[in-house]
């Protein structure tokens, strides 16, 4: 039985209005046509209409949710031990999430990642964060013992022979540079950030650094220019992490909320299937659950869309026939991504001495996240004693969830019970790392962010491309053309809703005119 997310987070979802009319008269229907209920499409129709009331602005969302990779769900028994199986959060130097969090007065609390207790579990040697910390750790590479340590510079070793003086370099030394910077005749952002990383360290040495982050992401799917911009510009993730309490599925919800109080409206379950450039703008037509259309015209178009999203829209000749927003489409690979929740009778990572925080694994379910007994929970974030252990893998690892998974739901979203072979194998697999238990799963629920419309669970910049360039361009992708494209997936943010947020904010200031709001400390 699948569960709808109204039963976690209230009747704020149910934001499906009336069947759009045509206005009598000359003009088009709408000024701005948001297509996207995602958290940016949602911020978009919010901000809007804050600033600039007059415009008739109506948001399009395909789901019968609004949320897009914001998903929070619970299990019926412990509905206020809410999970998330998209993003799950954030940081203080996020200052648009961050301070829009605090301006709408969502509940926040800290987010545990690593803590002493947690285990990481690589080639089958088996330790704590605490020994890892405290340099006593040898996991089974063929690496020096000190570049087990926490002061191991094998990595620094290896940028530094791309870049030989960046231990000189500030961030604004790079930007003059990166552009245009190659290594071994090629320009950066031509090298795979494998290969890249390969001609400095060796595969045993990049193995480890792989394993034990969690991720195989950063490896497969970056450019080498994206692993020397983040060399010089990334949020110090040390410092602790912050999320909604109640789930980060509230913030667009609340967006969306507020946008239909201000006179935005918005309809669910409504999928934007034909956009065609007219002399004053656009003729969309849109089809709901149903398959009734519906045709009118907008003015302007917001595209709050990941690049499957866009390409998935069925007539939509400009995306086509122009040869640079086709470009700028392309610009970004989605990356698999999925997560995994086992729901339990109790949180019984205590058994082992764990309250919180994840644990690390080379195994498929590669990040075991423990919810339940967090130090930071809420009193309004009562478990009913329950625990839930959520796992998170990408790239090639999905594949491998996907095949456990009999009848997946085309949405992406798959409701488990405890004896599916997903569950079974995630639980083997957290018992190896966390500890045995004679526990066993009550349910599952399985997302795969690789399902249509989001193709990936974020993105990055394919080989050839420059994002920083190619973001700017994305806002506008056609010059002379009333349509603009914001979100995560063409951001410099790529992963965050940060990202998100930050496109969505430039672009509506630059070609909407709207003014930074109060709230706003950057």
């Amino acid at each position: 039985m699948r569960f709808s997310r109204r039963h976690v987070l209230g009747a704020a979802a149910a934001l499906a209005a009336a069947p759009l009319l045509a206005r009598a008269g000359a003009g088009p229907d709408l000024d701005v046509a948001i297509v996207g209920g995602g958290v940016a499409g949602a911020y978009a129709a919010w901000r809007l209409r804050q600033e600039q009331p007059h415009l008739r602005v109506r948001l399009f969302e395909a789901s019968g949710r609004i949320g897009g990779r914001l998903h929070s769900v619970a299990f019926p028994q412990a509905p206020h031990l809410v999970a998330e199986v998209g993003g799950m959060r954030y940081l203080e130097a996020h200052a648009h999430v961050f301070n829009v969090v605090k301006h709408l007065g969502l509940p926040s609390r800290g987010y545990p990642i690593d803590r002493d207790a947690n285990r990481v579990m690589l080639r089958g040697r088996n330790f704590s964060q605490k020994e890892i910390h405290a340099g006593t750790a040898r996991f089974p590479y063929k690496v020096p013992d000190k570049d087990q340590t926490p002061q191991a510079d094998y990595f620094d070793r290896a940028l530094a022979q791309v870049l030989p003086n960046i231990g000189k370099m500030k961030a604004g030394d790079w930007d003059k540079v990166r552009a245009g910077y190659s290594y071994r005749g090629k320009p950066l952002r031509d090298w795979k950030n494998r290969y890249l990383l390969l001609t400095g360290m060796t595969g045993e040495e990049l193995a480890l650094a792989e394993d034990s982050s969690g991720y195989n992401d950063w490896i497969e799917g970056e450019t080498g220019l994206d692993e020397m911009d983040y060399a010089f510009r990334h949020d110090d993730e040390s410092k602790p992490f912050v999320t909604i309490a109640g789930g980060y599925q509230r913030l667009p919800l609340a967006l969306a909320q507020e946008a239909g109080k201000l006179g935005a409206d918005s309809e669910i379950n409504t999928r934007v299937a034909s956009i065609v450039s007219t002399p004053g703008g656009y003729r969309l037509a849109t089809r709901d659950a149903q398959g009734n259309q519906t045709d009118f015209t907008a003015a302007n178009i917001i595209l709050a869309l990941p690049r499957r999203g866009i390409e998935r829209i069925d007539n939509f000749p400009e995306a086509r026939t122009n040869a640079r927003f086709a470009n700028l489409i392309r610009s970004v690979t989605p990356i698999p991504a999925a997560k995994a929740l086992l729901l339990y009778k109790r949180p019984w990572w205590r058994d082992h001495g764990i309250t919180e925080g994840r644990n690390i694994t080379d195994m498929p379910a590669r990040q075991f996240y423990c919810l339940g007994a967090e130090t930071t929970r809420l009193p309004s974030e009562d478990t009913n004693g329950y625990g839930v252990l959520m796992a998170y893998c990408d790239t090639t690892n999905v594949a491998a969830w996907r095949k456990l998974v009999a009848k997946p739901d085309p949405s992406g979203f798959t409701a488990l019970d405890g004896t599916s072979a997903l569950a079974k194998e995630i639980h083997r697999e957290a018992v190896l790392v966390i500890g045995k238990t004679d526990l066993q799963p009550l349910a599952a629920r399985f997302q795969d962010w690789t399902a249509d419309p989001y193709g990936g669970g974020w993105h990055y910049y394919a080989l050839g491309h420059d994002g920083v360039a190619d973001s700017e361009a994305m806002l506008h992708p056609m010059p002379g053309r009333p349509l603009y494209v914001v979100g995560e997936a063409y951001s410099r943010a790529q992963g965050w809703v940060e990202g998100a947020l930050e496109r969505t904010e430039t672009m509506l200031r630059r070609h909407f005119g709207l003014h930074a709001p109060q709230w706003l400390k950057t």
